[in-house]
This record gives C-alpha cells, sequence and structure tokens, in this order.
C-alpha cells in the first residue's frame, strides 16, 4: 500500500517572512520533523508540550500550533492516521511540507519529496519515533540524561571488514546518555517483526564486523553495546537464544527488550537476561 502526498509549494520571499514568525517551539518541531520525516500528533505532544497542567491541555495546545503551522504550509498531515490506542487528532500524522522542508534543508542538501511513503516503512519510521520520545519522557523522570540521539542516515557507517569486503552499519538510533556515574552508550536496532530470526542475525554479525575496525572505539571511546527492540517477549526471548547460540557472535554485546522494558535494560544491563559487556564496552566512569 503506497500513501500519496500532496505537491506544495512557497516562495523564496514567503519564506523569509515565515522564518521571522516562528518561535523557538516552532523551530524545534520543525527540526523534529526533518530528522524523523513523520510524526504522530502524540509524539509532537509529549516532546514538546509535556509541560502543561492536564494531558488535554497539552494536546489541544499542540494541535493549535500544528494547525497554525499547516496554515503556513510548513507542515502537512498525511490522510492516515496511525492505529493502536491513539485517537481523534492524536493519531494524525504529520511530514514537513514544502516551506518546512526548505527552511530545514542543509545547506547544498538535496530536496527531500514526501511523493509517497509504504506503510512498512512509515510503521518502522513511527516506532523510532516512538523510541526517541520514549526516552525524553524517562529523562525527564531523572532516569538520565539524554546526551545525543543520531537518527538515520546519520548513524550510517562504511566499512571495510578483516577480509577487505565493503561493509556499511545502519542502525536506527545512537544514543549517548549520562547518569551520575556513568556514560553509556547504545546502538538501538527497532523490530517489529517483519524479519526473520536468521536477518536479525546477519545484522548482528555487521555489528560485530564494525566493531573489529575499531572505528567506533576511535569515535566513542568505547563500543556502544546494540539494544534490539522487538514487539513481543516471544521473539525476545527467539533472538537473545540466536544470538547465544551463534559462535560467531560475541553475546556480550547484544541486548534484547520489549520497550515495556525499556527503562529496565538501559539501567540495568543485566535485566535483558543476557551477560553485559564488560564496562569498557558501553560505558566511561
Amino acid at each position: 500500500m503506497t500513501m500519496r502526498l500532496p505537491r506544495t509549494g512557497a516562495g523564496p520571499s514567503r519564506l523569509v517572512v515565515l522564518r521571522t514568525e516562528l518561535s523557538v517551539r516552532d523551530e524545534e518541531i520543525l527540526t523534529f520533523l526533518n530528522r524523523h520525516r513523520y510524526a504522530t500528533t502524540t509524539h509532537l505532544r509529549d516532546v514538546f508540550f509535556a509541560d502543561h497542567a492536564t494531558l488535554t491541555a497539552g494536546t489541544r495546545a499542540c494541535i493549535r500550533v500544528l494547525h497554525r503551522l499547516m496554515h503556513n504550509r510548513l507542515i502537512a498531515r498525511l490522510e492516515r492516521r496511525v492505529g493502536g490506542t491513539a485517537r481523534g487528532s492524536a493519531a494524525t500524522i504529520w511530514y514537513l511540507d514544502a516551506a518546512g522542508e526548505r527552511l530545514t534543508r542543509p545547506e547544498g542538501a538535496r530536496r527531500r519529496r514526501f511523493a509517497s511513503v509504504s506503510t512498512p516503512f512509515l510503521a518502522h519510521t513511527l516506532a523510532v519515533a516512538d523510541t526517541h520520545v520514549a526516552l525524553v519522557a524517562l529523562a525527564r523522570t531523572g532516569a538520565f540524561q539524554v546526551e545525543r540521539v543520531d537518527l538515520e542516515p546519520d548513524t550510517w557507517r562504511s566499512f571495510l571488514t578483516r577480509a577487505g569486503t565493503a561493509g556499511i552499519l545502519k542502525p536506527d538510533l545512537y544514543i549517548h546518555l549520562a547518569t551520575p556515574d556513568y556514560d553509556d552508550h547504545w546502538y538501538l536496532e527497532i523490530d517489529l517483526g517483519t524479519e526473520s530470526i536468521p536477518v536479525l542475525l546477519a545484522k548482528c554479525r555487521t555489528y560485530a564486523a564494525y566493531k573489529a575496525t575499531g572505528r567506533a572505539q576511535a569515535e566513542h571511546e568505547v563500543f556502544p553495546r546494540v539494544l534490539w527492540i522487538l514487539p513481543t517477549t516471544a521473539r525476545t526471548a527467539r533472538l537473545r537464544a540466536a544470538i547465544h547460540a551463534t559462535p560467531d557472535l560475541d553475546n556480550r554485546l547484544f541486548a534484547c527488550t520489549t520497550s515495556d522494558e525499556l527503562l529496565g535494560v538501559l539501567e540495568d544491563p543485566d535485566s535483558s537476561n543476557a551477560p553485559t559487556t564488560d564496562d569498557h564496552e558501553r560505558r566511561t566512569p
């Protein structure tokens, strides 16, 4: 299934006016959409309107701002809505309209066209946004500070294996979390159950091959641990068992969990029921 999106545009003079009218929060919303491509009203409310007295007040304020940005053709919404527990306007999916794309486009970069989007791609993109928003919410509880979040394609790294073949690592997210005692570094893989376990194991081997190059250690001072976030506890157990049963994989490098158990694993990797890495593998004091 492919959803067609409308074509829009804005002239240079109009862009200058729009830029002067944007608040800091407006710019942050556009940046979030630029990074994630698509996000729901709920995502944007939970990140940018969490300081309201009630959830309802936050939702209403968020919708007012989003409708204003849409009126100025900075953002647009998909005809379809996300499933799950969200209902009404909270389930609306937003993306950058032509003016918003131009305002957030880095100098010299190509125009990003939103001509169509496949349902599987959209589902995965929103799942990545779910995880990012969950990290923001968890940070507000004082569990950790989010120092850095990288998304695709900024997470991609090309490399040569020891055998001299070309490889490319494509984590869904790279995160750097700070606690009073440690800086934690993670690569996150968001799985929706659409790929076979052997395909996931092949991705694990790519991480192992990239670790062997030493490039990540030079970039982050440690090699980030790989956290698989899976849709069910049964699938989590299957992948964990498969990693343990694969001789050429160091199971200390990988953790597996569901989104509901994310905080527990980030605070205590032992809770993933897999042996933890040594401190130098993912943490720096």
